[in-house]
């Protein structure tokens, strides 16, 4: 089972920093294109803060906080195997999130962010691929913690 897990990890960040060096190289010098007018759109951000622009200029606060989180997840996916495939699944979903987003903050000091919803006239915050598999990771996890244990599936 480890072997599909670090698998499935190298598969989702590959696709995060495949996602973002597409961004970087065709949508940065356009800096926005409508996809579904009034509530798609791929917009070009260079993100120095947390979610929502959070905690601008707290680079390496970031790259410390994250390589703490990498060191556990990464202790937990490369374990023998005996937890259960959901916390594993969670676990590959978050790292290879955090290790996408570690990599542009190491490498450039920001994140590249080129998602942006709007609702009813409201524009959401504008992320990333890692960002959607850190968030369905977070909810992956939470529903185990709430659900799984009480249905004992593994």
């Amino acid at each position: 089972m480890t072997i599909i897990f670090v698998l499935l990890y190298v598969l989702l960040l590959g696709a995060d920093i495949l996602t973002k060096y597409i961004t970087v190289n065709m949508l940065k010098p356009i800096g926005e294109v409508c996809i579904i007018k009034n509530f798609f759109y791929l917009t070009y951000v260079e993100n120095e803060g947390m979610a929502f622009g959070m905690m601008e200029g707290a680079r390496w606060l970031f790259v410390i906080v994250t390589l703490v989180v990498l060191a556990v997840f990464y202790r937990y996916i490369l374990r023998d195997g005996r937890f259960r495939k959901t916390v594993g699944i969670s676990a590959v979903l978050i790292a290879a999130g955090a290790t996408g987003n570690l990599i542009d903050r190491i490498r450039t000091g920001y994140v590249v962010d080129f998602l942006r919803f709007v609702f009813f006239g409201h524009s959401f915050a504008v992320f990333n691929f890692a960002d959607i598999l850190i968030t369905c990771g977070t909810a992956l996890l939470c529903l185990h913690i709430l659900f799984g244990e009480r249905s004992g599936n593994r």
